[in-house]
């Protein structure tokens, strides 16, 4: 009986030290994003620094650079793109082929919900860009961040006690790995999706085709959508215009993206799991 209290006691201590330490994580939350990016980011670091020999300070500042360099202009890429489709959508919707009650109604519903995603986007990022002393934070501790990882990649749990450390250390590699698994298959499915819709949409002769073919690859990653949910309607609105050749066009591009991504999806994980790609297919 006091063998089950001490036990119980014990894992009562080290669950409130766990969230004694959630807590303080979010509290500084521009350190903890910092130094989470630099783990992120540390394969990265030691392949240029062992590959091409190049001082590690110089690679850390490189990286530094390029890190919020392409933040921004994938933050300013989104903006464009939103603001380059919406307007087109709201015109669209506005012809004569959307004015049945009921036809118009979906559509100013869906068109509505992602004016709404959008706009909360974009004062999201705003809000961002007004915390400037969390920036300057978030970027020195990922900046000093990527100094310490040198030494060892998960070099902040020296400040956890020596109790738990070893073992929150080994959960929280765990979980990167999978982490960082999952984030490069679909980074590279991402980057897939966009290039045969841009090439597509070229072909199409649409006009922004990169601008377009980014908006809908970055849907296709969202729960619950997909490039289905544009392209499918998209394919019923050239039908109903009497646009034949394009309706069939975007279908026989729909579904080439699709197969082609499911086959690359099965091969990029059975590649990581060390399987067979059928048994991921």
């Amino acid at each position: 009986m006091n063998n089950f209290f001490t036990i119980s006691t014990e894992s009562s201590k080290r669950f409130l030290l766990l969230l004694f330490y959630i807590a303080l994580l979010i509290f500084l939350s521009p350190i903890t994003l910092g130094i989470f990016f630099a783990a992120l980011f540390y394969p990265f670091l030691i392949f240029f620094h062992n590959k091409f020999k190049i001082p590690y300070f110089i690679v850390v500042f490189a990286t530094t650079i390029a890190f919020f360099y392409g933040l921004y202009w994938f933050i300013k890429f989104i903006i464009d793109s939103f603001m380059i489709v919406l307007p087109q959508l709201q015109e669209t919707i506005s012809g004569e082929i959307f004015q049945h009650p009921v036809l118009k109604t979906i559509m100013e519903s869906g068109l509505s919900a992602i004016d709404q995603v959008a706009s909360v986007s974009i004062n999201a990022t705003k809000e961002i860009f007004s915390y400037v002393f969390e920036v300057i934070i978030f970027i020195m501790a990922f900046y000093f961040s990527l100094f310490e990882s040198k030494r060892d990649r998960y070099w902040f749990f020296v400040y956890t006690p020596p109790s738990v450390r070893k073992t929150w250390k080994s959960y929280f590699k765990r979980a990167m790995e999978i982490f960082t698994t999952f984030l490069y298959v679909e980074i590279r499915l991402i980057g897939l999706t966009f290039i045969l819709l841009a090439i597509g949409f070229w072909l199409f002769d649409f006009t922004y085709p990169l601008q377009k073919a980014f908006f809908i690859a970055l849907a296709d990653c969202l729960p619950f959508f997909g490039i289905g949910l544009v392209l499918i309607p998209l394919a019923i609105f050239f039908y109903l215009v009497e646009e034949i050749i394009l309706c069939i066009a975007v279908i026989v591009l729909y579904i080439f993206i699709q197969t082609t991504r499911q086959l690359t999806e099965s091969f990029l994980w059975a590649s990581t799991f060390h399987v067979r790609t059928v048994h991921t297919f």
